[in-house]
């Protein structure tokens, strides 16, 4: 957005397949419905919908025969709604509507209202009372929401935010009968903003309290604080008391004009726009807080008419975000996409993709960062797993690389032990199956994905198996991994490294506790004051024994694993057990998991 918004060996894994056995059966997630904004559970699944921000933000839009004449931004959202009916994208899911900044206004008063004109351009905006608007969405079987912040101005300025006027505003979307709330962190800081999300969740919960209509509450606040604060992991446990998503990366952005990519910019830094690639990152990384009724929004989907994603990476934005299970919240031009179907083909494909939908709506958990090659963006292989509700496993492999490129999955990377069986593996993107034993090989083009699930069949199913990762330092920067030094040996030390996919940074979370290497599953990490060692897996010792909680934290005999320091950026920091803070970034892990953890 604008400056206004500134504030993630085949042979040795068969050894692993007792454990893998074991540790298999699952609990069934279980909606979160303790929300304060509801009395009743509400977007248990990711949102899908349009926001209009990425794409069109404040500016003043036309018809697309070019004319603005008594062309009113409330009309050009309507439009964007039955365009969304007419490609078939609701009867997809895409059911939500959301305006952004600059639709309201309020009175001396302090009523809130629709803005007559559009963000100061003179275009006319949205009715007084939005109880038309809303009724003409739910007329095409789609959900409103609006936009909102958490202080007195609005990011773009506009002196209408919720602060001061929570209860009465909560009472006019009732009354409105808008279906989410959108809102943002400008005009607080870390010293008010959780005391004014909490007043503005109660008032809807009071304003719906009779209602059977309740309004889904969608914070930014994760956002607007970087992954090297420990404000950043105490907002992520407190938004989730509050609401059902909430945004925790910088905006999502398109150049307006140009013929910049939104693949991969800015490169490092806390700047607060971002491209695929570091939203991708920045969300990943916090795939532990997902969960039923609980969404990691990585922004909006510039799948459309932007022009600025190639196909291959529109492919990936929509691959990755439906493994993390991510809103999938598109802003693009659907206008056009209706009145040229056949020219938009491809890109309405995606978004339709039925099967890679599928996993987006599985709540069963997050997808996690299960390995990455390198610390940048230009070259390398991804992959995410995403454990399913049925058992299997959904994978993304990514290729970051310049040119085509084939990689091997083994599957024990994605959990599955008992290799010397045949899986089925299904293509998502073409929709069609095959057997597969012990590996999978794909060829990859530039910047495109593999997307498969890999059903257990009667083979016995998965376990989490991937890298354990620290907090990154800064938005859009990577993080290290855990690192099995010189390859993996007894008493060899674990500590941090520049991530690049080897199985030495390969790690199975076992039922037991224990975190084995698939280098070599006969070594598990031990918890030691003066650093992490690889030990020979005994599993009476505590320092063996490794629970992992919802915070990040992995603590072994009462100790937390801790980056000695407290420097996330010095790779040569030893990685060491000390005693357990409070959101401590340096105590900060990103682990596999088969189900959430716990807090």
């Amino acid at each position: 957005m604008t400056w206004y918004r500134r504030l993630i060996h085949i042979a040795c894994a068969v050894a692993l397949a007792a454990a893998a056995l074991s540790a298999t059966a699952s609990t069934p997630a279980v909606a979160d419905s303790t929300a304060a904004n509801t009395n009743a559970p509400i977007g248990v699944k990711p949102m899908m919908g349009f926001n209009n921000w990425a794409r069109f933000t404040c500016a003043a839009q036309a018809r697309l025969d070019g004319t603005r004449a008594g062309y009113s931004f409330q009309q050009f959202m309507q439009d964007q709604a039955t365009a969304m009916r007419d490609t078939g994208l609701v009867a997809a899911g895409y059911t939500n509507l959301t305006v952004d900044d600059c639709w309201m206004q309020r009175t001396s008063a302090g009523y809130l209202h629709g803005a007559s004109t559009w963000g100061g351009s003179g275009q006319p905006g949205f009715d007084y009372e939005l109880t038309g608007y809303a009724s003409y969405l739910h007329g095409l079987g789609m959900e409103a929401g609006l936009y909102s912040t958490s202080g007195v101005n609005t990011c773009q300025g506009v002196p209408a935010g919720v602060m001061g006027h929570e209860q009465s505003d909560a009472d006019s979307l009732a009354a409105w009968g808008i279906d989410s709330l959108k809102l943002d962190n400008c005009g607080t800081t870390l010293g008010n903003r959780q005391q004014e999300f909490t007043t503005m969740a109660k008032a809807l919960n009071t304003a719906t309290a009779t209602d059977p209509r309740k309004i889904l509450f969608n914070e930014s606040a994760p956002a607007g604080v970087g992954p090297a604060s420990s404000a950043k992991y105490q907002t992520m446990d407190w938004v989730r008391g509050l609401g059902q998503m909430w945004r925790v990366s910088p905006d999502i952005a398109v150049w307006h004009g140009t013929n910049t990519s939104a693949w991969d910019w800015p490169h490092g830094g806390d700047y607060y726009e971002g491209g695929v690639l570091q939203n991708f990152t920045d969300t990943v990384a916090l795939a532990r807080y997902n969960g039923p009724g609980n969404h990691n929004d990585a922004d909006q989907l510039l799948i459309g008419d932007n022009g600025q994603l190639t196909p291959a990476e529109q492919r990936s934005q929509f691959a990755l975000w439906s493994a993390m299970g991510s809103p999938l919240v598109i802003s693009t031009d659907v206008r056009r996409m209706a009145a040229d179907p056949a020219a938009y083909a491809p890109q309405l494909a995606i978004l339709k993709n039925g099967d890679i939908i599928a996993v987006d709506q599985d709540t069963t958990a997050g997808g996690y960062l299960a390995s990455r090659q390198g610390a940048g963006n230009a070259s390398g292989i991804d992959v995410v797993v995403k454990p399913l509700a049925d058992g299997s496993r959904a994978v993304v492999v990514l290729n970051k690389n310049s040119t085509a490129t084939t990689y091997t999955l083994n599957l024990a990377r994605a959990g599955f032990a008992n290799l010397g069986c045949a899986r089925t593996a299904k293509n998502l993107w073409t929709h069609t199956s095959s057997t597969v034993t012990g590996s999978l090989t794909v060829t990859i083009g530039s910047h495109d994905n593999a997307m498969y699930t890999i059903a257990p069949g009667g083979c016995g199913g998965a376990v989490p198996v991937g890298q354990i990762q620290s907090a990154q330092p800064a938005f859009q920067a990577s993080a290290y991994c855990l690192d099995a030094y010189n390859g993996a040996s007894n008493g060899t030390t674990v500590g941090l490294y520049t991530c690049t996919g080897n199985d030495n940074q390969q790690w199975q979370r076992q039922s037991n506790g224990q975190i084995a290497s698939l280098a070599d599953p006969s070594l598990c990490i031990s918890g030691e004051t003066t650093g992490l060692k690889l030990r020979g897996c005994a599993g009476g010792d505590p320092k063996q024994v490794w629970t992992y909680n919802r915070a990040g934290q992995l603590k072994a005999d009462g100790r937390c694993a801790d980056i000695s320091g407290g420097a996330l950026t010095d790779v040569n920091a030893p990685v060491i057990t000390y005693a357990c803070g409070d959101h401590q970034p340096n105590q900060t892990w990103s682990a596999p998991f088969a189900t959430p953890p716990a807090a």
